[in-house]
């Protein structure tokens, strides 16, 4: 950031620091050519290279609810996702792609392939799991553990009191029988 010193003619920079990592996440993508360098064989699907110019654009529900297009950080899952690839001169069809439900800390690579029949690209979606899921995870196993911990006290004082039961009963028969 660059900024005005004490004086008119001064000027500052300063940097500041991402603290974003709480709140937002990253959703990464890569759009690739979809082209081989020979003939591709049947049954291959092309990658190629990164696409030159594609257009991305994602839509999400913000925090009142109102749906927001973006193109930069997303705290929340991103609805509907848009992939263009640019269309050679002369030609009139969009090339463009939705996917929808794609995940937050997330990779995609689209593969435009063929180039002119977009409902036919397919997407990969590489997620990055981060410290959270252990965390989810360690808690989940700690709640299971606390209440199996319960379910044995209780289970314990029941066959407790069933003994003691067991006991005046056993205790109550010898007495009538006399």
């Amino acid at each position: 950031v660059l900024s005005k010193g004490y004086t008119k003619n001064d000027f500052a920079i300063h940097t500041l620091k991402n603290n974003f990592e709480a709140d937002a996440y990253f959703v990464k993508v890569i759009v690739l050519s979809g082209l081989c360098s020979n003939d591709c064989p049947r049954k291959i699907t092309p990658f190629g290279v990164n696409q030159p110019g594609p257009y991305i654009m994602y839509t999400t529900v913000d925090a009142n609810g109102y749906l927001k297009n973006g193109s930069g950080r997303s705290a929340n899952f991103l609805d509907h996702l848009y992939v263009g690839i640019p269309r050679p001169s002369g030609e009139k069809s969009i090339r463009k792609q939705e996917w929808t439900a794609i995940i937050p800390n997330s990779q995609l690579i689209v593969i435009p392939y063929p180039h002119n029949v977009p409902r036919s690209w397919s997407a990969k979606l590489y997620l990055t799991p981060s410290n959270i899921v252990l965390l989810t995870a360690i808690a989940l196993i700690g709640v299971c553990v606390f209440i199996l911990a319960i379910i044995g006290i209780l289970h314990w004082q029941e066959k407790k009191a069933d003994d003691r039961e067991k006991r005046q009963e056993a205790h109550r028969f010898h007495f009538d029988a006399m």
